[in-house]
């Protein structure tokens, strides 16, 4: 592949960082944060990664990009999944704390797709059985339906709650009476999978 300059090569180890950790490839928000860009200069950078083969779009949203060659690593050892992170099942906590776990599961088994495995902490949803030090298997997608169980990211917190909208507030539920509803505003949502499915260590 064409070599990158110092900043394409600064903003690919960012994007591929954050998808090692299991965060959802950086919007061009991201980036531009990160970095101190503006916007537009943050879709050029991006479109020159592309041009050169080091990521790809996958659908005409603007900041939907994967790294193929991640891509692939899945693809070559699809029963192995790296356990990139913990999930407070209880309130939020700072995204994604780095771990260098891994273990090994049949892929189709949850469905197939983009599936990575996060540690849970807490007991919020424990409703669902779903038990402090359980993996939850986390597909990522942006779309939910009612009564799916998600990993949301609330600016720089992650949990794992269901979610409902109303108006402009998000009401994150735990299945567990002896934790409250929490409301943040719409806008401060993102949502980077659905549950489907859990591992528990015994």
């Amino acid at each position: 592949m064409e070599a990158l300059t110092d900043i394409q090569q600064a903003v690919y180890d960012y994007t591929r960082k954050a998808l090692q950790q299991g965060q959802p490839f950086p919007s061009l928000r991201d980036i531009a944060q990160h970095f101190g860009f503006q916007h537009t200069t943050a879709r050029f950078h991006l479109k020159a990664l592309e041009k050169k083969g080091y990521v790809r779009q996958r659908s005409q949203r603007v900041s939907d990009y994967l790294l193929p060659d991640l891509s692939h690593e899945i693809e070559m050892h699809p029963g192995c999944f790296d356990l990139v992170a913990r999930i407070p099942a209880g309130a939020p906590s700072p995204v994604f704390d780095e771990t260098p776990e891994s273990f090994s599961v049949t892929h189709d088994f949850f469905g197939g797709g983009d599936i990575l495995g996060l540690t849970v902490v807490g007991d919020s949803m424990s409703g669902d059985s779903i038990a402090d030090g359980d993996i939850a298997m986390i597909k990522r997608q942006q779309e939910a339906n009612k009564g799916d169980i998600l990993a949301l990211r609330i600016e720089d917190e992650i949990t794992l709650k269901r979610l409902q909208i109303k108006a402009d507030k998000a009401h994150l539920l735990p299945s567990n009476p002896e934790h409250p509803v929490r409301v943040v505003p719409a806008a401060s949502l993102e949502i980077l999978g659905k549950l489907v499915g859990i591992i528990r260590k015994v």
